[in-house]
């Protein structure tokens, strides 16, 4: 895609993640590096509190996790040594440096909302919808677990991995807050009436 962009001398491109509830973790910093012309740090660091913990006995099966998925530091927490958004990471070729402009909403979370913020640090786009749905320093995903309550029955996932994403300038207990704030009446989604892509292109093609 981004060759096909490069190749129609694109200088604008909109970016569309509203509803996006994230996926695998390496396609967020993949889609960045070709926004970026310098090298960058995606996460800051990835944690597990422990390698196993006393409500595995509620989960079917479970099985501490492997020693060598994590590095047990001074903190007394294990630190990821293996994922590989960690550490420098480089632009990718061909790099798109012209305008970008991303839609979102509250469905936009977990990997998607790891790419708004990073994005968004870097003052590299123009943000047009609502306020993300995910946290703008990181979240806890990754690796879970199914625990079956004894009591109730009730199912739960927890997740293991606490993600620390390489960002500074995020309010505290908010998302990525929107630069234009455009929400859909119901009337306008009843008539499929996009007023969010509509100001996108607008603000685009200034």
């Amino acid at each position: 895609m981004f060759r096909r962009i490069h190749e129609h001398n694109s200088a604008s491109l909109i970016i569309d993640l509203r509803n996006c509830g994230g996926g695998r973790d390496f396609l967020g910093k993949k889609l960045l590096s070709f926004l970026l012309d310098q090298p960058f740090y995606y996460y800051y660091d990835l944690i597990y509190n422990g390698l196993e913990f006393d409500f595995f006995r509620y989960a079917e099966g479970e099985k501490p996790l492997p020693d060598d998925i994590a590095e047990k530091r001074a903190d007394g927490k294990f630190h990821d040594v293996r994922h590989p958004n960690l550490g420098l990471q480089q632009p990718s070729q061909p790099q798109f440096a012209g305008k970008v402009v991303v839609l979102m909403n509250g469905g936009s979370f977990s990997t998607t909302c790891e790419f708004l913020a990073n994005l968004h640090d870097r003052k590299r786009a123009t943000f047009v919808g609502e306020e993300a749905g995910g946290g703008y320093f990181g979240n806890t995903s990754g690796p879970t677990v199914g625990v079956t309550l004894p009591n109730t029955q009730v199912r739960v996932i927890v997740p293991l991995r606490t993600y620390y994403l390489a960002v500074k300038d995020g309010i505290q207990n908010r998302s990525i807050l929107p630069d234009y704030e455009v929400k859909q009446s119901i009337n306008d989604i009843l008539s499929d009436n996009d007023t969010v892509m509509f100001r996108a292109i607008e603000l685009a093609r200034k």
